[in-house]
């Protein structure tokens, strides 16, 4: 079944679970016998469709990455290769701190802003890195950028004194279209 449909029929459940559960709630009518069961069946009917909208979301990212993995495949098939040298790539960074609310209750949050204004907010250290390698294999001097990696320079110069070189994979007929190959630092050995 498509994401998309997954996605309507979980949100179509999970608001008739409501609608049961709100509706039965105090009914106290004579025409529906047993109301309990139909109060129980919409509070279950509304975390189903919670879950059929969960999958629609997950089967929708899971075709997403496929999508992407087939086009990595294919410029790694069809692809000009280009050796990289990992010693001699550029590294650009872009370090920042990330302030983040700890709680998002409101009230909570206004009386921490009474005592102590720091009380709420972590500060969080993000690191941005991106490996820039320079090839003059066409003639003429291009650079090729890497993906963000969110790690520190320090951790990603080590990392990429360990593997030494890895290929960056340009397509044949738009030489602006390539892919970086860093997969080896997703590796957790």
């Amino acid at each position: 079944m498509k994401s998309w449909i997954k996605i309507i029929s979980g949100i179509l459940l999970t608001v008739t679970g409501i609608f049961a559960f709100l509706f039965f709630r105090n009914y106290k009518g004579d025409l529906i016998p047993d109301p309990l069961f139909w109060y129980i069946a919409g509070i279950l009917l509304a975390i189903g469709g919670l879950l059929v909208i969960k999958g629609g979301y997950s089967q929708r990212d899971k075709r997403k990455a496929a999508l992407a993995q087939a086009e990595i495949d294919k410029f790694k098939l069809s692809g000009d290769k280009i050796l990289v040298d990992l010693n001699r790539c550029r590294i650009k960074t872009n370090n920042y701190t990330e302030q983040i609310e700890r709680r998002r209750n409101y009230r909570a949050q206004a009386l921490d802003e009474m005592y102590d204004s720091n009380e709420n907010i972590i500060n969080r250290e993000v690191n941005q890195t991106v490996l820039v390698f320079e090839s003059d294999k066409y003639g003429t001097k291009k650079q090729y950028y890497s993906r963000t990696i969110y790690k520190d320079e320090i951790t990603l110069r080590f990392l990429l004194d360990k593997y030494k070189e890895t290929y960056i994979y340009v397509d044949k007929n738009n030489r602006d279209q390539y892919y970086f190959d860093i997969e080896f630092l997703n590796d957790k050995k």
